[in-house]
């Protein structure tokens, strides 16, 4: 059976989101192993709890890199399947944006501040394209 071409776009779709992560955390997780952290975290997150447990952020950056890796594995891309681990991967992703935008935040850092909180926005829409968080909580199943 051939897939419809609304079907196929949204696959496409799905698969640039898959790719896009997999970037961001790649990078990140790769760049802090590699590099350790910037020379900037120290003095923008100096008198933060960021600052105070570094090893937090490094593991919750790792553990978005691996859902990341995975998630294009299960194909949920391909419309065979619901995308679960891409769901878990942006859902993940909200809680590790979660760290820097509030760091940013209590540092009157109001520019980085605005494009994490931009950046998370974009991983909602992405979650709610994805069908991850497409009924209430409470919802009957």
């Amino acid at each position: 059976m051939k897939a419809s071409p609304a079907s196929q776009a949204r696959g496409g779709a799905l698969l640039a989101i898959h790719l896009l992560f997999l970037m961001v955390w790649g990078f990140a997780g790769i760049g802090k192993v590699v590099s350790g952290y910037p020379a900037w975290f120290g003095d923008t997150f100096g008198k933060t709890l960021l600052a105070k447990f570094p090893g937090l952020t490094l593991s919750c950056g790792s553990l978005a890199s691996a859902l990341a890796a995975c998630a294009p594995l299960d194909g949920g891309f391909l419309g065979r399947r619901a995308p679960t681990k891409l769901t878990w991967m942006l859902v993940w992703s909200l809680f590790v944006l979660v760290q820097p935008s509030s760091g940013l935040w209590l540092t009157s850092e109001s520019t980085g501040g605005t494009q994490m909180s931009a950046f998370f926005a974009g991983t909602l829409v992405s979650l709610h394209f994805g069908g991850g968080a497409s009924a209430p909580a409470n919802a009957p199943r």
